[in-house]
């Protein structure tokens, strides 16, 4: 504010003795009591802290903001308008200074408010600034459309309500209608309407009608070229249809394959290929032990099954020619000899240990249902049904043994419990000898 213009020259006492100007922002003096401008004793402070007007030391903690009163004269003072040197004779308070240039003085320069226009004119000159951009919006004379002012020659090129010559008569129309009057003027270049069929006349539209279609002969064949036409747009769908119809099967397919896939990794060596088993007539049978040998180690029992078993009748294997002797699964089965025991061997205590039932005299062997091998000619479900029968038949036979060993470890018990009784009762007579020639002694 020390560029203003005062009416009327200020009291002394307002003026700060560092800038020679009224106060602004007065700032005193703890210390000696001393007025000053803000920024002008700041910056005599940073330069010598000592006091401007009686050199007593100065810091800024001793500064304060000075009496309102002050600072009410100050502002209170009649002031030029800043721009006065370019015309403005506006005076008023020095407070109110700063609203008037922002927004009042007709002197300063403002943006035109029009959009994409950058001018600054002065604010006294925005009207007349405003009918002579040419950013400015105006209204089309002819259709009534608000566009901007260096945009109009534009769009008077392509108004509606213009007048447009035809390029193929020469006739002048309004644009708007221009469209509508190529799709009907008769001087229009038109193809024959059997084009697509193979004609390649093409001339005025006035033509058409009087001389070419009369002359044309694709016309006398329209019916045939409408029913073909129907013919091969019905070919068209139903050949979408079976390609859609494919692509579905397509993906069926597919599915199956990672079906069988998945089907094959789970029957495992049951699954054989037809280029291993090309000679399917060829009916091959698993070897079953003999008759007569099962008969050896497994008593009658053994036989009756192994009769049942040989009297199965034996089908063609599904899955393609069976070989025992490349038969991948063998090898986590034991051989048909390893899986019977022609003894059961159970034990009874005797006085040097453990005894051997079969040790006795009179005691026959015990038979055991005999189980056959896992035979891998048949189907999956097949040789499960036959695996099943032959944990039934070992199942049974455990628990047959079991009984058996019962009753013969309560016989033994038995016959222990009797020679116990025996001994009990030939030590009692003994000791009833003892007592009696003791007696007699004494």
């Amino acid at each position: 504010m020390t560029s203003l213009n005062y009416v009327e020259p200020p009291n002394s006492n307002l003026i700060c003795c560092i800038c020679h100007a009224p106060f602004t922002n007065p700032t005193t003096t703890r210390s000696c009591m001393h007025t000053f401008c803000h920024d002008c004793v700041v910056e005599a402070v940073k330069h010598s802290p000592h006091c401007p007007i009686d050199r007593s030391p100065l810091a800024m903690e001793d500064l304060a903001p000075a009496n309102p009163i002050v600072k009410h004269l100050v502002d209170e003072l009649i002031v030029e308008c800043p721009l006065r040197s370019a015309g403005c004779p506006h005076t008023c308070q020095r407070q109110l200074s700063e609203s008037h240039m922002k927004d009042a003085c007709q002197y300063v320069t403002v943006p035109c408010s029009e959009e994409g226009c950058n001018q600054l004119i002065l604010r006294k000159d925005r009207g007349k600034h405003a009918d002579l951009c040419v950013h400015r919006s105006t209204e089309c004379d002819g259709c009534g459309a608000s566009v901007k002012y260096s945009d109009l020659t534009d769009h008077y090129s392509e108004c509606s309500s213009k007048t447009a010559t035809c390029s193929f008569c020469a006739a002048e129309i309004l644009r708007a209608k221009l469209q509508d009057h190529v799709a009907t003027c008769s001087e229009v270049v038109v193809p024959c309407p059997h084009a697509d069929n193979g004609c390649s006349w093409a001339g005025p539209r006035h033509e058409l009608s009087e001389v070419h279609i009369s002359s044309c002969s694709y016309e006398s064949i329209k019916g045939f070229f409408a029913i073909h036409g129907a013919r091969v747009s019905a070919l068209s769908a139903e050949n979408t249809a079976l390609r859609q119809r494919v692509q579905a099967l397509e993906g069926i397919v597919h599915l199956m394959q990672r079906e069988m896939q998945s089907f094959k990794s789970i029957l495992g060596p049951w699954y054989h290929s037809e280029a291993q088993g090309t000679s399917r007539a060829d009916v091959r049978h698993v070897h079953v032990p003999d008759d007569s040998n099962l008969q050896s180690f497994a008593g009658p029992s053994l036989s009756r099954t192994a009769a049942q078993r040989t009297q199965v009748p034996t089908s063609p294997d599904p899955f393609g020619n069976f070989d025992a002797e490349q038969d991948t699964a063998a090898s986590f089965f034991l051989p048909p000899e390893a899986l019977f025991d022609s003894r059961v061997h159970t034990h009874s205590r005797t006085s040097g240990g453990l005894l051997d039932i079969q040790s006795h005299p009179g005691q026959r062997s015990l038979p055991l249902t005999p189980v056959a091998p896992l035979n891998l000619s048949t189907p999956l479900e097949g040789t499960l049904i036959g695996l099943r029968d032959s944990v039934t038949a070992v199942a049974a036979s455990v628990d047959s043994l079991a009984r058996r060993n019962d009753i013969a470890l309560t016989n033994e018990n038995m016959r222990i419990n009797e020679e116990l009784g025996s001994l009990k009762y030939a030590v009692h007579g003994i000791r009833l000898q003892v007592c009696l020639r003791s007696t007699q002694h004494f």
